[in-house]
């Protein structure tokens, strides 16, 4: 794992186009799924959704993304390269994101986590992410259900506020 002291050279911008295969192979190698190139295509190009990559030397290491639906947001994956996890990318990059949620007026984002994917559970919960149901057999290889959590942005801070904050994890 590489400790990442100089956390500066890592930025965090929006996916590009150009992006999609580097995101997608990282999605195969931590998913184990094969994501088609067009509908990432599409769903990246749509300004409401927020699709947002970490990159380090030209590289992506991490990304994230958000499909927004009137006042609901749905994070459908977030994932970081081996080699840089436990450096907080993944905290950097989805607080970067409900930034953005809150610009757009989201008023919550929902996502599923597997019940047996503990440290997910405690990431999510760490950024204030509550259970609020289940999804019986919804992950199929390997069998598990999914826990359904969801991050009120009404009750909030200012934008100010969340930005201090992701900027002390810096």
């Amino acid at each position: 794992m590489e400790n990442l002291r100089d956390k500066t050279s890592v930025i965090l911008r929006r996916m590009e186009v150009s992006d999609l295969e580097e995101v997608i192979a990282l999605e195969s190698l931590v998913f184990n799924t094969h994501p088609d190139i067009d509908s990432y295509k599409k769903a990246c190009l749509c300004k409401e959704n927020i699709y947002m990559v970490a990159e380090k030397s030209d590289k992506i290491i991490a990304y994230c993304t958000i499909v927004t639906s009137y006042e609901t947001a749905d994070l459908c994956n977030i994932a970081v390269t081996e080699g840089y996890r436990r450096n907080h990318i993944a905290q950097r990059l989805l607080l970067e994101c409900i930034l953005h949620c809150i610009a757009m007026g989201t008023e919550r984002i929902l996502l599923e986590v597997r019940e047996d994917n503990i440290p997910a559970l405690e990431f999510y919960k760490k950024i204030d992410f509550k259970e609020i149901g289940r999804r019986k057999g919804y992950y199929i290889k390997p069998y598990a259900d999914a826990i359904i959590m969801q991050k009120s942005l009404l009750s909030v801070p200012s934008i100010s506020t969340v930005q201090t904050h992701t900027k002390n994890i810096l």
